[in-house]
């Protein structure tokens, strides 16, 4: 296998001791302030709803709700830990086998215990048995500590549920409860958010001077990853960094892919950074020695203007389905490629609201209104079927009374705006 190529050499490319001056610059998060506001916001939820409480297996809900991660990728797929957050008072999180000591000092935690896991791999032929012995020491923490009986829960296999309203405990869908606690952003939030944005931007202006020709796409990703990692972030949820063919249509992966000159390299950049905050913001931009083409420069005016046409129309009070009446319409000819988003919040990952186009409105859509302090990302891609390019922008805001402001401020490409 050839692998010629320019080598990377991060430390050529990035100065991370004055990425850390930088984030150390900023306001600083107060981590136990930032813990306890979204407790009570979770828990103001719960009390409006009259439940007792929310039993959390989804690990980012968890985080939110505790500040305690453990293990965060490998628990998405595996039901290894979960947490019940009465409506009132501190949570019980039920953990992974002898991690009981990642709770210590966390103020929205009254107590840890490991967990009774039953996912098939390590529950076997005993998973029927698990299941009993789990919802009965949950039942009886339910009644401890939540009272009410009546409560919610993120995400549950059937017979899991099945076996806690066997133990007379009143379930009901969670994941709304927590998205609308979670889609307001407290001031300890949008500090944490600024500090995953710095890095984030520190890391495309690294990835921005390597691209050139001969570098591939699995090495300009692992770039984004690795920035991450080293100030401090947690993860990429994607791996959409892309060129040439690869960016039209949109969501092909990276991969070894080498990017040539005069080619386009989109990048969408889904990333978990500090304190468990996504950055998501998309650029595209072109590969040196050469000149955009006129198609280049004529898709990304026009995902230039859809973000900043839709951008423009959000403030606190506007409605959803005002928002899509009035957004920016798109041509014809790119539609069919369409990403089929407009906005969505945007927190600890993609989350509540998302908005569609109109057309999708009566299918997919639904009515609500944009709050101050909701941080979302405005999304556009432009790309017509059978063609070479496609451009994929997208910007992240906080919502504000009159209007929106920026959340993360990487440039965009005056080359191909003019």
């Amino acid at each position: 296998m050839n692998n010629s190529g320019p080598q990377l050499d991060l430390n050529g490319l990035v100065d991370l001791h004055a990425a850390k001056k930088a984030l150390a610059a900023l306001p600083v998060v107060d981590e136990k302030t930032l813990r306890l506001d979204r407790l009570e916001r979770l828990q103001i939820e719960l009390q409006k709803r009259d439940l007792g409480g929310i039993l959390l297996y989804d690990p980012i809900n968890i985080r939110y709700a505790t500040d305690c991660r453990n293990m965060q990728i490998w628990t998405m797929h595996n039901s290894a830990r979960y947490c019940l957050v009465p409506a009132e008072g501190k949570a019980t999180l039920f953990d992974f086998v002898n991690c009981t000591h990642l709770s210590a000092g966390k103020e929205t935690i009254e107590e840890s215990r490991p967990g009774t896991l039953w996912y098939n791999h390590t529950a076997g032929s005993k998973r029927a048995d698990l299941i009993e012995s789990w919802a009965d020491e949950l039942a009886d923490v339910i009644r401890q500590r939540c009272g009410n009986t009546r409560i919610a829960i993120d995400r549950l296999d059937s017979d899991g549920r099945i076996a806690l309203e066997n133990r007379q405990i009143s379930v009901g869908f969670g994941q709304d409860v927590i998205e609308y606690a979670r889609c307001i952003k407290t001031p300890e939030e949008l500090k944490a958010q600024k500090h995953s944005a710095l890095v984030c931007e520190t890391a495309l202006s690294a990835m921005r001077k390597q691209t050139v020709p001969g570098v591939s796409e699995n090495e300009l990703w692992s770039m984004l990853v690795s920035i991450n990692a080293n100030l401090g972030g947690d993860y990429i949820e994607t791996r959409l960094v892309v060129s040439g063919t690869n960016t039209n249509p949109w969501y092909t992966e990276a991969g070894e892919r080498k990017i040539q000159a005069g080619e386009l390299l989109g990048i969408d950049t889904d990333m978990i950074g500090p304190f468990g905050y996504n950055t998501d913001i998309s650029r595209t931009w072109l590969c040196h020695p050469a000149k955009p083409t006129e198609e280049q420069r004529t898709i990304y005016k026009l995902s230039y203007e859809q973000i900043h046409h839709n951008m423009a129309l959000l403030k606190a009070g506007l409605s959803f389905r005002e928002f899509s009446e009035k957004a920016w319409k798109m041509p014809e000819r790119y539609a069919e490629l369409d990403c089929g988003v407009l906005v969505h919040g945007t927190g600890m990952c993609n989350e509540y609201p998302q908005l569609t186009p109109l057309h999708l409105f009566e299918r997919t859509g639904y009515d609500g209104n944009f709050k101050e302090n909701m941080t979302v990302s405005v999304e556009s891609y432009i790309g017509e079927p059978g063609r070479k390019d496609g451009v994929k922008l997208e910007q992240m805001v906080r919502i504000t009374e009159s209007g929106c402001e920026l959340i993360v401020n990487f440039p965009f490409e005056d080359e191909l705006l003019n």
